[in-house]
C-alpha cells in the first residue's frame, strides 16, 4: 500500500511540476518546447526559474519498443548551470547538472510501473548567440537508481540519454 501511495505522489509530481512552474516563467520568462529523441522520445518542456530550470520530457520508451512492449514514460528534473565553455567568438555551451525522477508505465501483459531518481548532466547550445533563432540544442546523459521495476521494489542503476532541440519563447 505504501508503494502505491509513493508512486502515485511522484506520478502527480510529475503531472504538477510544469503547472507550478508557470508562475516562475512569466517572471524568468523562458519556456521552451520542442522534440527530445533518446530513451524517452517524445515532447520536451523547459521552465526557466531564474536560478535552476525544471526539465521535462513526455513519450515513449524508446529502448522498449523494440522488445515490441509499448511503454509510455515521463521525466522530470531540475537542472542548474555549473560551468560555461567559452567556444570563442561570443560562443558558449553550457554544462548543465540536475536531479529527478523517470517513470515508465507498460501496458503489456497489464500495467507495469518503473520508476528512477535520475542526475542528468548535459551540454548545449543556444542558436540565438550567432543569430534570431530561439533554438537550444542539448546533449544529456542521466544516470541514476531505478528504485520499481514492474511494480516491484527492485533498486538498480537506470541510464537515460538524450538529444534534442527546444523552441524557446
Amino acid at each position: 500500500m505504501k508503494k502505491k501511495i509513493a508512486l502515485i505522489a511522484v506520478i502527480f509530481a510529475l503531472i504538477m511540476t510544469p503547472v507550478f512552474a508557470a508562475g516562475g516563467v512569466s517572471e524568468d520568462n523562458s519556456m521552451g518546447v520542442g522534440l527530445n529523441l533518446g530513451t524517452n522520445t517524445g515532447v520536451a518542456l523547459r521552465f526557466g526559474l531564474g536560478d535552476f530550470d525544471v526539465l521535462a520530457n513526455l513519450g515513449f520508451d524508446m529502448l522498449n519498443i523494440f522488445n515490441g512492449d509499448f511503454t509510455l514514460a515521463g521525466d522530470a528534473a531540475a537542472s542548474w548551470n555549473f560551468y560555461t565553455i567559452d567556444g570563442g567568438r561570443g560562443l558558449e555551451f553550457p554544462l548543465t547538472v540536475g536531479v529527478g525522477v523517470n517513470t515508465a508505465i507498460s501496458f503489456n501483459d497489464g500495467v507495469k510501473t518503473d520508476l528512477s531518481v535520475i542526475v542528468p548532466v548535459g551540454i548545449e547550445y543556444n542558436f540565438n548567440q550567432i543569430s534570431d533563432v530561439p533554438i537550444t540544442m542539448y546533449l544529456r546523459l542521466a544516470p541514476g537508481m531505478q528504485m520499481l521495476e514492474a511494480n516491484k521494489w527492485d533498486p538498480s542503476f537506470d541510464f537515460a540519454f538524450y538529444l534534442g532541440a527546444l523552441w524557446n519563447f
